[in-house]
């Protein structure tokens, strides 16, 4: 049972909740403590909450719609503006971006990202764990001075329950791949399948 595995109806704009538990495997490698993070796909805010656990000492939550009593603002994040966050950038953009067709609407999240963080940052988007495979992709990661790696949960995330058999088990992976402009903030070297670059 995977997020978009076929047989299973597609969730109207890819809202599926993020458990705490994949915030807190990404929180094991980049400290959190005191930064300002962006949370622009935020849904029914699990994510933002998760990383105001974690340390953040602000998460700033936007979403296309607004279904989040915590949310900050409206703000389609394709649309290249930045969020009302004055005085300051945040320090980072944390999300589980919605994948679309093909993973179209994911790949628009890493152009948006990259070009949020353009004056420093980084960017940490949680992806299905092949996602960095497709040639058409190296753009992003093996061809892209900015590409940190990427952090390959062990555990396998379970968005929802297969109507007829709820104890089945999901079968896709998932990664947190990060992006940085300036130096990240690691606590432990994290699983990277490309030569680190943790500062620019």
């Amino acid at each position: 049972m995977g997020k978009h595995e076929t047989g299973y109806a597609r969730i109207e704009r890819d809202h599926y909740p993020t458990p705490a538990w994949v915030v807190a495997a990404l929180a094991e490698h980049v400290d959190f403590q005191g930064l300002t993070v962006w949370e622009p796909a935020c849904g029914d805010g699990r994510m933002a909450e998760a990383l105001r656990l974690h340390g953040c000492s602000r998460v700033y939550a936007t979403d296309i719609a607004n279904g989040y009593a915590g949310q900050d603002e409206i703000l389609d994040f394709l649309s290249g503006l930045a969020p009302k966050l004055l005085p300051r950038s945040p320090d980072g953009i944390v999300t589980n971006p919605p994948l679309g067709t093909k993973g179209k609407t994911a790949e628009l999240f890493i152009d948006a990202g990259l070009r949020q963080i353009a004056g420093g940052g980084f960017l940490a988007l949680l992806l299905p764990n092949d996602f960095d495979s497709a040639k058409t992709r190296s753009r992003f990661f093996g061809d892209c001075p900015h590409f940190v790696g990427k952090i390959t949960l062990t555990r396998r995330v379970k968005w929802f329950n297969h109507p007829d058999k709820p104890d089945r088990n999901p079968k896709e992976n998932h990664a947190w791949c990060l992006w940085a402009r300036n130096a990240l903030r690691v606590r432990r070297q994290p699983i990277i399948l490309y030569s680190p670059r943790l500062c620019t």
